[in-house]
């Protein structure tokens, strides 16, 4: 990379840099499918963005809409999250935390889920446990008796979405895996 000398006391920043920032912009605040905004994403965005909404007496269109690009969202919920000492995570492609594909840079979250629930008063469907934890590989869920797993870091692309688990697998979870 070339450095540039400015005397002008002006922020200099590559080409690459500008794209990489003008990108995420992009990506909060764009549109989702119909899809996405009926999923459990959305409904659990919509119970945050309600919550937000009465805390701060605002009225965020997430509340509605399910949108979790909306940035007035995003921004909303990083303030709260800084007000409650929860860690504030900025999605980024490879992290290891959220998507591979990128397809949510940008976006505010927390590892701190948990303490986040906690803080907003919002209850997880009590048939229902997670463990995020267990392995980098993959994401547990034990729902109504039955057990799912999904793809993270690099298996993110693969499973993206819930997978019911069967066979070995199932076995494996159940025997290993511990839901608290």
């Amino acid at each position: 990379m070339k450095k540039i000398k400015n005397n002008m006391g002006k922020f200099i920043i590559t080409e690459q840099e500008k794209q990489y920032i003008k990108s995420l912009y992009e990506r909060i605040g764009e549109k989702l499918s119909s899809d996405s905004l009926n999923s459990k994403k959305a409904e659990a965005t919509r119970k945050e963005a309600t919550f937000l909404n009465s805390y701060y007496k605002i009225n965020l269109g997430a509340a509605t809409t399910g949108s979790w690009t909306d940035k007035d969202f995003n921004d909303y919920l990083k303030k709260f999250m800084e007000e409650k000492g929860i860690s504030v995570w900025v999605c980024k492609k490879g992290d290891g935390w959220c998507r591979d594909d990128g397809s949510d840079e940008g976006e505010i979250t927390t590892k701190e889920l948990d303490k986040l629930s906690q803080a907003m008063g919002i209850r997880k469907n009590s048939n229902e446990k997670t463990n995020t934890t267990y392995d980098k590989n993959y994401d547990y869920k034990l729902s109504d008796g039955k057990y799912y797993f999904k793809g993270k870091g690099s298996l993110a692309t693969k499973y993206p979405n819930w997978v019911e688990a069967t066979g070995k697998g199932l076995e494996s979870i159940k025997n290993n895996v511990k839901f608290i």
